[in-house]
């Protein structure tokens, strides 16, 4: 047997479809418990190695209070299950350390999926000459991904990438903006079984309002106005390979409720269309948002959050990885200086020294920026700048951060690019991109030039 489960759930039903699951799975159940005071002695008695916690067990006791007591006194690793919880109870579940998330109704995969991954984490780790072998070989598949660090949070994320990159369940991937976030998702998805499949992007903040569930899910000709041809939706698009829903805590309400659907019952439904269909995707989203307070404060939904967050990777600011200010800095030195033909060898002592005192608060991407931007003005072959705007931004905001990191300028590009992806590069006309954008042709094709755009950005 591949692990003995203790399952805490109310309802006999439901119990019993979970052992079910989980023993045809080659796991053993040794029990079921219906109140915390049960629960704690078959865990005494017993020993399990993994126990699935519902949140609302017969008795005053929750299994929240009972995860508590495990966090304190047993050394005994735990799998909530729920169906669906308010601000209030996801806020008390962060109080605790489980392994993860089951959502109710069951899904057998997803079950095989959790226990996968929560009994890999659980194993005792492997020999030195193995465990340095995997690391190497961790390095070289994400190389080209440019995740560069050896520090020990940047180890522990890939690490997590290599975990979960063999499974197809679900990854959040959360981190503030320019931590690198899409450069894991790109790991995920070349370590999987899927890297020979489509990988699909969708930048859900950059997607008009009104156009995102035909983004998603396409349409058929002549469902709405401008509709004037039948369009595959992303979901469609990624059948067979990989979805990667970025900055999916700006995702509106109103569309939330729709993705959860597909998410649970991987089918889609086009607009205008009359039939569902089957698709057969792997789901990576990123967020630099806080999605627990974004559910606390009603902008996000809980059982999408749930849905999401079976298997969170963090990926550290740019300030907690000391380690690698320089290594990166020296990367892009190599990177920037070859690619406008430029001999530069070396970074000076002061840059150095200013580079390590400063905080980052645009991470690695702030500065991959200023390395750049010295490479062009640099006149010898040694990178001399100096840190802008003081070497102290810590008590900055958050929001203030991510408002640094994406001018206006950015924004209005990206929302452009993404409608005339949508409108097949139309500009004129009722379905045409000015219509969509609600600006006279003539502006909009001003607008184009002055931002750079042309046929291959979309």
């Amino acid at each position: 047997m591949a692990g003995k489960l203790l399952i805490v759930e109310d309802e006999f039903v439901i119990a019993q479809d979970l052992k079910n699951i989980v023993t045809n799975l080659g796991y053993a159940v040794m029990g079921h418990a219906k109140t915390v005071a049960d629960a704690l002695k078959k865990i005494e008695k017993e020993k399990p190695d993994l126990v699935f916690l519902d949140i609302r067990l017969i008795g005053e006791e929750t299994g929240i209070d009972l995860a508590k007591k495990i966090d304190e006194k047993y050394n005994i690793p735990y799998l909530y299950v729920t169906s669906y919880s308010d601000a209030d109870t996801l806020e008390q579940m962060n109080t605790t350390n489980p392994l993860g998330y089951i959502l109710k109704p069951f899904d057998e995969r997803d079950i095989r999926v959790a226990l996968e991954i929560s009994f890999s984490k659980l194993h005792r780790p492997p020999s030195d000459a193995t465990e340095n072998k995997s690391i190497t070989k961790d390095k070289k598949a994400t190389s080209s991904y440019e995740i560069i660090g050896d520090s020990k949070v940047v180890q522990e994320a890939l690490k997590k990438v290599k975990q979960v990159a063999k499974t197809d369940v679900t990854v959040l991937i959360h981190g503030e903006t320019g931590t690198g976030k899409e450069l894991f998702m790109q790991a995920v998805h070349q370590m999987s079984a899927r890297s020979e499949n489509s990988l699909v992007k969708v930048n859900c903040a950059a997607l008009p309002a009104e156009l995102i569930e035909s983004v998603l899910f396409g349409h058929e000709k002549g469902s709405f106005t401008g509709a004037t041809e039948k369009r595959l939706g992303k979901f469609e698009l990624a059948d067979g390979g990989t979805l990667f829903l970025d900055e999916i805590g700006e995702l509106p309400l109103s569309s939330q409720s729709k993705l959860l659907r597909c998410l649970q019952e991987k089918e889609i439904e086009t607009i205008g269309g009359n039939e569902l269909k089957k698709v057969d995707i792997r789901i990576i989203a990123a967020t630099n948002r806080d999605l627990t307070k974004e559910v606390q404060e009603g902008n996000f939904r809980a059982d999408l959050f749930f849905r999401l967050n079976i298997f969170p990777i963090h990926i550290p600011p740019l300030r907690e990885r000391g380690d690698d200010i320089l290594v990166l800095a020296d990367h892009f030195l190599k990177l920037f200086s070859e690619k406008i033909n430029k001999k530069m060898v070396s970074i000076s002592k002061t840059t150095q020294q200013a580079f390590q005192r400063y905080s980052w608060p645009g991470n690695v991407r702030e500065l991959q920026h200023y390395v750049e931007r010295g490479v062009i003005l640099s006149d010898g072959e040694e990178l001399d700048i100096a840190i802008e705007n003081g070497t102290d931004s810590t008590n900055e905001s958050s929001h203030q951060k991510e408002f640094q990191m994406k001018s206006l300028e950015e924004i209005e590009r990206e929302q452009i690019i993404q409608t005339l992806i949508f409108c097949n590069g139309k500009i004129r006309g009722d379905d045409g991109a000015a219509s969509i954008l609600k600006l006279h042709p003539n502006t909009l094709d001003f607008k184009i030039k002055k931002l750079g755009i042309n046929k291959k950005s979309y």
